[in-house]
């Protein structure tokens, strides 16, 4: 009798034992996350792109050879600039980023009238300059972001580099007047030039705001002063007599921008995306 008794007893451990390996089976434990890189440099690099347009304006305009026969020069006019262009920065923190830009700035109509006297043709001599200016800029920039807001970030930005500003298609059309009486006209002239360009300084004003549309994509929109140097044109020749004459010059051009453009990150999670949840997991059960 006490063998069955002692048989009995075994059998219930074995089926405790059982029922115990079977509970833990119902509640595993949860895998474990593979190990995640974080914080590496690649996580602040950038893509970025522009398109824009400006007021832009030419402080000054010269010609030698007219001033020096104590011409003037007047009527400088304002030109409307498109733009377009391409970069890439690295965002150190929440707030601090640099990036380097390159653009290209289509060609705008510049003008400016002169008034002078020829002393071949004893007379007054009026001349209007009509050409395109043309401009490629390279900058390197550095940004202040002054906080998030319901995934709005303004900024304020600072920007240093070179501009090459080429002028192209200049022409100078004018009219010889008579000083006697009548004052008429006594002959046309015309002038025409190679293109010509200058290369300096460029430097750069901004702010605005950005919108982050998911983890990757920042929307921006934004104000630009932008200072470009200054330019000339090749040597003007004169279409009906064997004579040139120096460049025309212009100087302390600037531009007041309004650009759109877009940042494509390479970052962590965004302030604006799906928050994920932590998964819970059932408590892990033993029956004895």
């Amino acid at each position: 009798m006490s063998s069955l008794n002692t048989l009995a007893l075994a059998g219930a451990l074995a089926l405790a034992a059982s029922a115990a390996t079977a509970a833990d089976l119902a509640y595993a434990p949860p895998p474990a996350e593979p190990p995640v890189l974080k914080g590496t440099i690649s996580s602040g690099f950038y893509l970025r792109g522009d398109i824009g347009v400006g007021v832009q304006t030419v402080g000054k305009y010269r010609q030698e050879d007219v001033e020096e026969i104590g011409g003037v020069l007047f009527n400088k006019t304002d030109q409307t600039a498109f733009f377009g262009g391409i970069g890439a920065g690295y965002r150190f923190n929440n707030w601090f980023r640099v990036d380097v830009t390159g653009e290209y700035r289509g060609a705008g109509t510049i003008g400016v009238n002169d008034k002078l006297f020829n002393p071949y043709a004893n007379g007054t001599q009026t001349n209007t300059y009509r050409g395109n200016l043309s401009s490629m800029v390279a900058l390197f920039n550095a940004y202040v972001d002054l906080g998030t807001w319901n995934c709005l970030t303004p900024y304020l930005g600072v920007g240093i580099g070179v501009a090459q500003n080429r002028i192209t298609g200049l022409t100078e059309q004018g009219i010889v007047w008579s000083n006697q009486a009548s004052g008429g006209p006594i002959s046309p002239t015309l002038g025409t030039s190679a293109s010509g360009s200058s290369t300096g300084l460029a430097w750069a004003l901004m702010a605005g705001v950005g919108y982050e549309v998911n983890k990757n994509l920042t929307l921006e929109i934004g104000y630009r002063y932008l200072n470009l140097g200054e330019a000339r044109s090749g040597p003007i020749s004169n279409a009906f007599l064997p004579q040139s004459y120096r460049p025309l010059k212009a100087k302390d051009i600037d531009s007041h921008d309004i650009k759109i453009g877009m940042r494509w990150n390479f970052g962590d999670p965004d302030c604006c995306g799906p928050v994920q949840q932590p998964i819970a997991y059932a408590p892990v059960v033993r029956k004895y």
